[in-house]
């Protein structure tokens, strides 16, 4: 008897995913050879960005689709992720499962991938994982007829993997003082049990115009017990409360004051 197709790997049956949810590549691996060097990347996209997992909820799954012109083999991976001195810390494990572990996407197809947990989701503290996607290289029958001076980038995608405890408490505390070079700091301090991400940082003046500043660190995750500080460029007139932008929600924050 014929073995079943596997139901992992699926074409697309629906729209192309949305570019809101392409992932930029990350180089994992480039030989130049000079300046101006014509470069060369798989373009693969994913949805959904992030997976979060819990006790009732400890598998998921997550779309990988080739968006380019070229078939593009991939690993996939379940590492451990947490932080010391505020530096990100990568470790292998075995309590994250990805499958399948490598895979083919021929142009335009998608892959389902599954994530789920080997261990028992009962936490006091978020526990934080990554599923890691790295591009494998693959002999081309073309290469060989190809300019000298091609760069072959390969792609290394990485989705963080949430894991709620038992009981989630969200705490965090904001200060925001006026430095004296003009700068307004703003610092938070996450005392929950569970990470916050600061997705935009805005200055609001007296009149409710709002100015949106570029800030050093946004986009950023906040584990549970660290704190972050983000420095603002202040405009001339100056503004009367700062808002943040989390994955809560939007908060308010008045200047010189902390704030729950």
């Amino acid at each position: 008897m014929a073995p079943k197709p596997s139901r992992l790997l699926e074409k697309p049956t629906g729209p192309r995913l949305p570019l809101l949810h392409r992932v930029v590549a990350a180089l994992l691996a480039v030989v130049a050879w000079g300046v101006g060097t014509p470069a060369r990347a798989a373009d693969v996209s994913i949805m959904p960005v992030n997976v979060r997992l819990d006790r009732l909820n400890d598998r998921a799954t997550v779309q990988v689709q080739n968006n380019g012109t070229e078939s593009v083999t991939m690993q996939a991976e379940g590492i451990a992720w947490t932080r010391q001195n505020g530096q990100d810390v990568d470790a292998p494990t075995n309590e994250l499962l990805v499958n399948p572990p490598i895979f083919t996407l021929q142009p335009g197809q998608v892959q389902v991938l599954r994530v789920g947990l080997r261990r028992r989701p009962d936490l006091e503290n978020e526990a934080t994982y990554r599923m890691v996607l790295r591009e494998v290289p693959v002999p081309r029958a073309n290469d060989g007829t190809r300019v000298t001076g091609a760069v072959r980038v390969l792609v290394a995608l990485r989705v963080p993997v949430y894991v709620a405890p038992n009981t989630v408490r969200r705490a965090e505390a904001w200060q925001v003082q006026r430095a004296a070079n003009g700068e307004t700091v703003a610092t938070v301090t996450n005392s929950g049990n569970v990470h916050l991400k600061v997705a935009e940082l805005r200055l609001a003046g007296n009149g409710g115009d709002t100015k949106v500043l570029a800030v050093q660190g946004a986009q950023s995750v906040i584990f549970p017990g660290e704190q972050r500080t983000f420095r603002l460029q202040t405009p001339a007139s100056p503004p009367s409360s700062l808002q943040v932008l989390t994955d809560q929600g939007l908060q308010h924050v008045a200047l010189g004051n902390s704030e729950k």
